[in-house]
């Protein structure tokens, strides 16, 4: 991949508040000089990622960039960071403001919105077939309170793989119940590609809708 605009910001906007994190508690953690090794891991990182696409023409393109970002850190911490810290890591980094405003403003439980996702889905898996990219089914329910996502395929657990923390991805995973929750919804799933199962399947209703049982 190439360290384009989307990187960019990911880095900008999402590190402060990971930073402010760490420095919360690590009180004797010399955090200047997690910035630097970070920043160096973060870079190198996304230089042996493969390409997925743009943003523009592939969305998903921001989470394979949090997966960079994320394991960029937690390797800059040298040991310091257990797998329970990194998934402290990722919850920490869902308050970051610019990240709640755009999850609050989406209108997921919008018939057109849905149908929308539907074709922008076809044009994101066809952009790549590589491991690095999610394959991503959208289903429709039965109204707009409803639907579900399948990815039968996840960019996050090649990342993991290629970069030798498979055991931290499920980690990453769970930022999608909190993701969804800003959004207005409820997630509901019986697995995950990350702890073994064939595919991510996501049913996904509105909090407080019939569907909410």
């Amino acid at each position: 991949m190439k360290n384009s605009l989307c990187e960019k910001i990911m880095w900008y906007v999402l590190s402060p508040t990971i930073f402010q994190f760490i420095k919360q508690y690590w009180k004797d953690i010399d955090i200047k000089n997690v910035k630097r090794i970070s920043k160096k891991n973060y870079k190198d990182m996304i230089k042996r990622t493969p390409d997925i696409g743009s943003l523009r023409k592939n969305p998903l393109r921001v989470c394979l960039t949090s997966g960079i970002l994320w394991l960029s850190i937690y390797e800059a911490m040298e040991g310091k960071m257990d797998q329970e810290q990194f998934g402290e890591m990722v919850s920490a980094t869902m308050e970051a403001p610019i990240l709640k405003k755009n999850f609050q403003k989406q209108k997921a439980f919008d018939i057109k919105t849905q149908k929308k996702k539907i074709e922008k889905n076809k044009i994101a898996n066809a952009v790549s077939d590589s491991e690095f990219n999610w394959n991503t089914e959208l289903i429709l329910g039965r109204d707009e309170n409803e639907y579900t996502v399948i990815y039968h395929r996840c960019g996050l657990c090649a990342l993991g793989k290629q970069e030798h923390h498979e055991e931290l991805i499920p980690y990453m995973c769970k930022m999608d119940y909190e993701t969804i929750a800003m959004m207005g919804g409820v997630l509901k799933r019986k697995g995950t590609i990350a702890t073994g199962a064939d595919c991510c399947d996501f049913y996904i209703c509105k909090k407080g809708s019939k569907w909410d049982k």
